[in-house]
């Protein structure tokens, strides 16, 4: 009854759960890994039957770059600036704007993204970047920055921060589901899993950014429990003070949750 098997997709920086079936259910559509290293793990709550069972079919898809001959080249045109500059097809005819942004899914640098495009010239496209004689690469708001944008910080950001615990307020009585008792502070920072699964993932709008590991962390505050008709003067409220330790969730790990069919 509780038997699945679940498929991730693993990286160094993130775990991505690309979909979870059970064995009575459809046949899940193909999957392709975005990381050329997938995790599958059979999970249930006791044993596993020796029938229906699961049965995997897999295989290797080449890095279409490296299959790609020299002289396989299209002469691709992108207006910047009103220069037109050539780019790599892959082994199709037609490079797709769906294959290259799978290619550069797999890069976490700009250095190691010039390598694989320009093998031969990497070194002179980088230095070009940030040089008056790349002036073909420029954006328009070059000229007015004060520094050179770091892509490789803006890419590892979106990696460290897109689905990751961070700090969230709870109120402590709607937390702890207590109306008869009060806190001080009545408020306090808990790491809850936020953002979104938008980049490097499939289907993304059908993702969910979910705990993958929840502690329970204990905190020191000040309870108070009102008494009927309690009065308001002072000197009446030490018998109803405490400090107490309270526990409450916080995320350690998030983890996006991709349905197998995109949103309609």
């Amino acid at each position: 009854r509780y038997d699945f098997v679940e498929v991730e997709d693993v990286s160094e920086t993130s775990t991505v759960i690309r979909g979870r079936w059970c064995g009575h259910k459809e046949v899940p559509p193909r999957i392709t890994s975005r990381t050329n290293q997938i995790k599958i793990t059979f999970k249930s709550d006791d044993y596993f039957v020796a029938k229906p069972g699961f049965k995997i079919c897999y295989s290797l898809v080449d890095d279409f770059q490296h299959a790609a001959s020299e002289t396989n080249w299209e002469s691709v045109t992108s207006s910047v600036s009103g220069v037109s500059y050539p780019s790599p097809s892959v082994t199709d005819p037609t490079l797709t704007a769906e294959a290259l942004d799978q290619t550069i899914a797999a890069f976490d640098t700009v250095e190691d993204l010039l390598k694989h495009f320009n093998p031969d010239s990497w070194q002179e496209d980088l230095e070009n970047l940030y040089t008056d004689s790349g002036h073909h690469y420029r954006g328009r708001s070059y000229h007015d920055r004060k520094s050179k944008v770091d892509l490789d910080r803006l890419n590892d950001d979106v990696k460290r921060y897109s689905c990751t615990p961070r700090n969230y307020s709870v109120n402590l009585r709607e937390e702890l589901k207590l109306t008869n008792v009060v806190f001080f502070p009545r408020c306090l920072l808990v790491q809850r899993c936020g953002g979104n699964c938008g980049c490097g993932t499939s289907n993304w709008k059908s993702c969910t950014c979910v705990s993958g590991k929840t502690v329970k962390k204990y905190h020191e505050v000040l309870k108070f429990v009102p008494e009927a008709g309690h009065s308001r003067r002072k000197g009446r409220t030490r018998n109803n003070m405490a400090l107490v330790d309270i526990q409450l969730d916080h995320h350690e790990r998030c983890d996006c949750i991709c349905s197998s069919r995109p949103p309609r």
